[in-house]
C-alpha cells in the first residue's frame, strides 16, 4: 500500500501526463514537402527543433519529394498543404493550370555550384553526363541558362534526373555522372572529396527565388489561419536558429548527418548569408525567374509577379507586430 503523501504526487503526474497528451492531440496537423535536405530548408527543421510550430498549434511533418517539379504535384492533390520549392516549377506549374504562390523564402539567390568528378577539357566539355533533380526545377532551370554562356545548348549535352542533392553527389562519387549542380551540404563535401568546382552560380550575385514556401491560392483562402501559424512557427524558427549558433550547429548535425565541423561551418555561413529575416520572397527574384525562362522558351502564363507570390501573410505579420517582436527578442531590423 503506499503512503498517503504519495497519493497527491502521483495524481499530479497523471494529470500532468494526461495534459501533455491531450496538447499534442490538439496540434493540427500540416504536411510540408521538401525537395532534398539542403540548407535552404532549415527554417522548417529549426521550426520543429525550437517548438515554434507546437508554439503555433501546429504538428509539422516534413515529407521528402526528391525534386520541386513532383513535390508541385503531389501539393496540388492535396496531400500537403505546403512545398519548398523555386519558383521556376511554381511559373511552368501555373502555366498547366495551377494555382500555386510562394508565401515565404529562405533563399532569394541562386545557391548552386556546379561541379565535376575530375578536372575536363573544357571544363563542361560536349557529350557530358549532368545530374539533375527532376526535370522542370530549379536546377534544370539553372543548367539551361548557364549554358548557353558556354556556347552550348541543352542537346551539346545528356542531361539525367538523379534527385536532391546527396543523390547527384552519390552519383557523382559512383562515376553515373559526370557534372552536377550542388548546394550545401553538398557543395563542402564535393570539396573534401577532390571534386573540380566549374562554375559557381551564386556569383552571378542576382536576385532569384531558389527555394520558398508554396501553397496553393485556394488552400491560402481556406485556411488562412493555418498558412498564418505556418509562417510564423518557419520564420521564428529561422530566426531562433540565428540568433542562437550552437543550436542552429546542432540541427544541422543532426539532419544532414554529419559531425564535419567544416561541412557544418559552410552550412551556417551559406543560412547566414542566404535567409531574409523577413522571410519575404523577393519580388525582383520573381520578375528575374520570370525574365529568364521567357528568354529560354519556356512558356509563362502571366508576367505579373502577384500570379506567383501572395506576400499578404507577410504583410499581415508586419502589421500585427509579429516581426517587430522577432528584431526585439533575435536582434536584426
Amino acid at each position: 500500500m503506499k503512503p498517503s503523501f504519495m497519493k497527491p504526487i502521483i495524481l499530479a503526474l497523471v494529470m500532468s501526463c494526461a495534459g501533455a497528451a491531450a496538447q499534442a492531440q490538439d496540434l493540427k496537423s500540416f504536411k510540408m514537402g521538401i525537395s532534398a535536405p539542403v540548407v535552404t530548408v532549415l527554417p522548417v527543421w529549426l521550426g520543429e527543433a525550437g517548438g515554434f510550430f507546437a508554439k503555433q498549434g501546429l504538428k509539422v511533418e516534413t515529407v521528402s519529394m526528391e525534386g520541386g517539379s513532383r513535390g508541385t504535384q503531389v501539393l496540388l492533390s492535396g496531400e500537403i498543404q505546403a512545398m519548398h520549392v523555386g519558383l521556376a516549377p511554381v511559373v511552368q506549374a501555373n502555366v498547366q493550370g495551377a494555382d500555386l504562390r510562394a508565401v515565404a523564402a529562405s533563399a532569394n539567390k541562386m545557391p548552386m555550384t556546379v561541379f565535376t568528378a575530375k578536372k575536363l577539357e573544357p571544363a563542361l566539355p560536349k557529350g557530358i553526363k549532368i545530374g539533375i533533380s527532376t526535370f522542370g526545377s530549379e536546377t534544370d532551370i539553372a543548367l539551361s541558362i548557364l549554358l548557353p554562356k558556354l556556347g552550348m545548348t541543352r542537346n551539346d549535352v545528356e542531361i539525367t534526373q538523379i534527385g536532391g542533392t546527396g543523390q547527384r553527389f552519390a552519383a557523382l562519387v559512383a562515376g553515373r555522372i559526370d557534372a552536377a549542380p550542388l548546394l550545401e551540404p553538398g557543395v563542402s563535401q564535393a570539396k573534401v572529396r577532390g571534386f573540380i568546382p566549374v562554375f559557381d552560380l551564386s556569383a552571378e550575385g542576382g536576385d532569384w527565388i531558389f527555394d520558398a514556401v508554396v501553397m496553393t491560392a485556394p488552400y491560402i483562402k481556406a485556411n488562412r489561419d493555418s498558412a498564418l501559424k505556418f509562417t510564423r512557427g518557419y520564420i521564428e524558427g529561422a530566426r531562433w536558429g540565428l540568433a542562437n549558433e550552437a543550436e542552429l550547429r546542432k540541427v544541422i548535425a543532426l539532419r544532414f548527418k554529419t559531425q564535419d565541423q567544416a561541412v557544418i561551418d559552410a552550412t551556417v555561413a551559406e543560412f547566414r548569408k542566404l535567409m531574409p529575416l523577413d522571410g519575404r520572397p523577393s519580388v525582383d527574384g520573381a520578375q528575374t525567374v520570370i525574365k529568364e525562362l521567357a528568354a529560354i522558351q519556356v512558356p509563362v502564363k502571366s508576367r505579373n509577379v502577384d500570379d506567383y507570390l501572395d506576400l499578404s501573410l507577410i504583410a499581415d505579420l508586419e502589421k500585427e507586430g509579429f516581426l517587430a517582436g522577432l528584431n526585439k527578442t533575435y536582434g536584426g531590423k
